[in-house]
């Protein structure tokens, strides 16, 4: 049987040069992606070659002595672009490609949130300490889990977390990839990866602390990093595959992905297993569509959700309501907590931050307190509001 030796492509573009055998040149409209003199082609008569995930928008230039190679190329899966050079201002993005209260929402978002927090935003790119760079991917990793844990959804980025973290740094440095952080104060609350080719971005990864969600920390992420990229002449910026119901909405264009199958003709067993990956790989992609089509996918989901619910620990989130009270209803035997820092209380966290968005009270002007008489009791404190929390058991 021969031999199969399978690449992905983006991986092959930033990691390592000697995995895109069969590609002299890479361009994108003008720009030179990629390059190399010496393609490693061997042993094809008992290797077929398998280049996945290949984005349709690129050129791809086969060298001479890979003539004699026959090449299959499958359409496999929808990508998202966001055409930034059309653009000279996130404004002008956001006009073109959003209704009035799309827009009127996300100014929302962002007001409150810089009203609630001290919020400021730092890309790292081109430089960043090593000690910092991998407090980040340790905040990245804590948030990648609960987000996941929250949806009852295995993550894939984790599975390649520590491939990423080995090799993102240098390409930092060499202004190949950035971490664009979202910090209240001093804590990271949102973090996103993309890495760089000439003036083509690629969306690798991102998580948000999901204690902040009536913030749509997501939303605010995707559009600070698209107004990153206009602003630093990314011409085109990828937001990759998956996640359609999320990145439809920010794209300007979509394109389809390729699996490029390259194999030596004159060999019967290379030849063979060319076509019955063909096969398999055009079947599945057939069956996918057609049963997303017909919405299977979303029930599998749903089904895929309760199986991980079950095999994993239930969720520690506790259902808490909230009173307005005035200040003669605050009992006097109560103590203060220190709920960000005390792990007992974290479940505080999410429906104070919701108070802060729907009073706009500013994070440091609140106080929080136990009622010892009742442990299912806290009161919240702020400058103008005060609320009652309750937890139902």
């Amino acid at each position: 049987m021969a031999k199969h030796n399978k690449t992905v492509f983006l991986k092959g573009l930033f990691f390592n040069d000697n995995t895109l055998p069969f590609f002299k040149k890479i361009t994108y409209q003008t720009k030179t992606l990629y390059t190399t003199k010496s393609t490693n082609i061997k042993n094809t008569k008992n290797t077929f070659y398998e280049v996945v995930d290949v984005p349709g928008y690129l050129d791809t230039y086969i060298p001479n002595e890979a003539r004699k190679l026959k090449k299959i190329q499958l359409k496999t899966l929808k990508g998202y672009l966001v055409e930034t050079k059309k653009y000279t201002t996130v404004e002008e993005y956001l006009t073109a490609n959003f209704g009035t209260k799309s827009r009127s929402n996300l100014r929302r978002y962002k007001n409150r949130l810089e009203k609630c927090f001290d919020i400021t935003y730092t890309c790292y790119y081109g430089d960043i300490t090593k000690e910092k760079y991998n407090s980040l991917f340790i905040e990245l990793k804590a948030l990648l889990i609960r987000r996941f844990e929250e949806k009852k959804e295995n993550n894939y980025e984790l599975r390649h977390f520590d491939e990423y973290q080995d090799t993102i740094y240098n390409l930092i440095l060499k202004k190949e990839a950035s971490i664009f952080v979202i910090y209240n104060n001093q804590k990271p609350i949102s973090i996103r990866i993309n890495m760089f080719k000439e003036t083509l971005g690629y969306y690798i990864m991102s998580c948000y602390d999901i204690d902040y969600s009536k913030f749509h920390l997501g939303s605010l992420d995707m559009l600070k990093n698209i107004e990153w990229c206009i602003k630093n002449n990314i011409v085109t910026y990828d937001l990759l595959k998956g996640y359609d119901y999320y990145k439809k909405d920010w794209k300007t264009t979509t394109f389809d992905f390729y699996n490029c199958i390259i194999y030596d003709p004159s060999s019967i067993q290379a030849s063979f297993n060319a076509y019955a990956k063909k096969i398999k790989t055009k079947g599945t992609y057939i069956l996918y569509y057609t049963l997303k089509k017909a919405n299977f996918i979303t029930y599998y989901k749903r089904v895929k959700q309760k199986l991980h619910k079950q095999t994993h620990n239930a969720s520690t989130e506790k259902k808490v309501t909230h009173t307005k009270i005035e200040e003669n209803q605050l009992t006097a035997n109560s103590v203060q907590l220190d709920f960000e820092n005390n792990e007992a209380y974290f479940y505080l966290k999410r429906p104070i931050f919701n108070l802060l968005f729907t009073s706009k009270e500013h994070y440091k002007d609140i106080k929080v307190y136990k009622n010892l008489d009742n442990k299912n009791n806290f009161y919240v404190v702020a400058k103008n509001n005060k609320w009652s929390l309750n937890i139902i058991d």
